[in-house]
């Protein structure tokens, strides 16, 4: 998955969102007969209340905005939207398409802005259509319904309970609402059907298999007191041949083939965690070098690797350098919070939950063992594939923008995940006014990375063993951009296997001796004697102008 996450970072600027007419006689390529909520989408696409997208397509898992959501309940409520109360939300231009049925709705007193912003490019949560329904509907509920997740002082706790009492949810298997989580367009088209239907369809799916077992085994990373691991990183980045030359060819050769091999052992309590980190660069330079990790909750000390075109000064030869974590947080102007690796883990579990509820559905599925080779020792329960190709992009970038990263930055609101991160309230309210208004332009940009980007591989496999552990995790990205008709090559493969999982494990590099190790201002002191003071400075400088 964390393949996937960086495509996913990269392609934040790359989405398309184009809703065109469908007419009566309209079918979905990706509603068949027999989708859960076929018989409702396509009820209200004959009477022309709900449109899909030019390419034939419904997206019916992607979330509907509140100005879509005012669109549909205007047409099928079949609201006066010529002499509606004109409505001066600050966001939504008399001029816009969706305006009046905006004002139809807010006049109805069905649906009602904040602030003086009805927010029409937000996605619609489970929560407010639940508020817009009852409102519509004027349902009543029997306070009866106890999802976990949604406290009976919360404030839609009233609207909740009156479509679950109406029969127009059940909720899901594990008995949550999920009430923050945007509502698809499938489900409120189900939703509405249902409130104003007397016999509702059935109701929504629960959550697939392949979404449960990667949540599972998202959530037993947690219980992992020890384990040893291996893996291997190849990186490689071809350059057009126009940015090739003679002077540079060495280094040009060496980016094409890049090879990284790390082996280490970790345990929980008292954390410690040492990797032996082997680089190994191709072409005429050809070099290996090693370079041993350790880290404790407190400090970490590296050993600086000697090379034949690098030497080393003697008086660093096999010195493990020291680091404070904490002094390092401070430097990077990090809270020390941002280390707290009980809490890291926790706000990792969150984001792969969100990540898995947002994609398994459309993006991972189970496949066969020996699709890909596994180590023997491993004893498998289920591979789980990941895949991402130039015909699935445009669905996944969607699915990144309109329902991932809005709900990734609601998640971090949290204070404690803000700190961790090192965010601030204004850090994450210019990043979600920068997602809205990149969606008010997703068909320009998302085209313009269909002309520049092409992918030829780029698949994750995640095994699962008998206990529920990712065991092994293999992840393949071979990617091209194609800019003013020159050509850059990506290319990545990494892999890691995690064995003899809590269990016993044994350490061969250690916390290193006091004598073999240098701390940082040990170092700096070694530099002066070396450059000299002002030399010295003079190089810390230009280090920072170049950064």
């Amino acid at each position: 998955m964390r393949l996937v996450k960086f495509l996913a970072a990269f392609l934040v600027a790359f989405v398309l969102f184009i809703p065109m007419n469908a007419n009566a006689t309209t079918t979905f390529s990706d509603v068949p007969q027999d989708f859960w909520a076929a018989e409702d989408i396509y009820q209200f696409t004959d009477l022309e209340v709900i449109r899909g997208y030019e390419d034939g397509t419904f997206r019916p898992n992607q979330p509907v905005t509140r100005a879509q959501a005012a669109v549909i309940l205007a047409g099928a409520l079949q609201l006066d939207t010529e002499n509606a109360t004109s409505v001066n939300y600050k966001d939504v231009k008399k001029t816009s398409s969706a305006y009046d049925k905006i004002a139809a709705v807010t006049d109805a007193g069905i649906m009602q802005g904040s602030d003086g912003k009805f927010k029409p490019n937000k996605p619609l949560t489970r929560a407010q259509m639940a508020v817009v329904l009852t409102n519509a509907f004027d349902l009543e509920g029997n306070k009866k319904s106890s999802f976990k997740d949604v406290a009976k002082d919360f404030y839609a706790y009233e609207h909740i309970d009156a479509i679950f009492a109406n029969g127009i949810t059940a909720g899901y298997a594990n008995g949550t609402f999920k009430p923050n989580e945007p509502t698809t367009r499938a489900h409120f088209a189900a939703f509405l059907a249902r409130a104003m239907d007397e016999e509702p369809t059935p109701e929504e799916p629960t959550e697939s298999a392949v979404a449960e077992l990667l949540k599972k085994a998202y959530a037993n990373e947690q219980k992992i007191d020890s384990y040893t691991f291996g893996s291997n990183v190849n990186f490689g980045l071809t350059l057009p041949e126009s940015l090739k030359s003679e002077e540079l060819e060495l280094f040009t050769d060496m980016l094409e083939d890049i090879k990284v091999d790390i082996s280490g052992a970790y345990q929980k309590d008292p954390m410690l965690m040492e990797a032996n980190v082997k680089l190994t660069l191709s072409g005429e330079i050809g070099m290996t070098m090693e370079m041993p990790i350790v880290m404790t909750e407190e400090k970490m000390w590296f050993k600086l690797p000697n090379s034949p075109l690098a030497p080393l000064p003697e008086e660093l030869e096999g010195k493990f350098i020291e680091f404070d974590l904490e002094e390092l947080q401070e430097l990077e102007g990090q809270p020390t919070g941002s280390m707290d690796l009980d809490l890291q883990t926790e706000l990792a579990l969150a984001i792969n939950n969100l990540f898995v509820d947002q994609f398994a559905d459309d993006f991972y599925n189970f496949v066969e063992s020996d699709e890909i080779q596994t180590p023997n020792e491993i004893d498998v329960q289920k591979v789980v594939k990941f895949e991402l190709t130039n015909e699935t992009l445009q669905p996944f970038v969607e699915k990144l923008m309109t329902g991932f990263l809005p709900q990734f930055f609601e998640l971090v609101q949290e204070p404690k995940y803000a700190e961790a991160l090192g965010l601030t309230a204004e850090d994450i309210e210019m990043a979600q006014e920068g997602i809205a208004e990149i969606n008010e332009n997703l068909d320009e940009i998302l085209q313009e990375i269909k002309n520049v980007l092409t992918i030829n591989t780029f698949e994750e496999y995640i095994v699962i063993d008998q206990n529920d552990f990712i065991a092994y995790d293999v992840m393949d990205m071979d990617i091209d951009f194609t800019v003013e008709e020159e050509t850059f090559g990506i290319k990545l493969f990494y892999d890691m296997e995690k064995s003899g999982i809590n269990e016993d494990v044994t350490f061969t590099i250690g916390i290193p001796n006091k004598e073999d190790v240098l701390t940082m201002e040990e170092l700096e002191d070694l530099f002066d004697d070396m450059f000299g003071d002002e030399d010295w400075e003079d190089w810390e400088d230009l280090e920072d102008s170049e950064l």
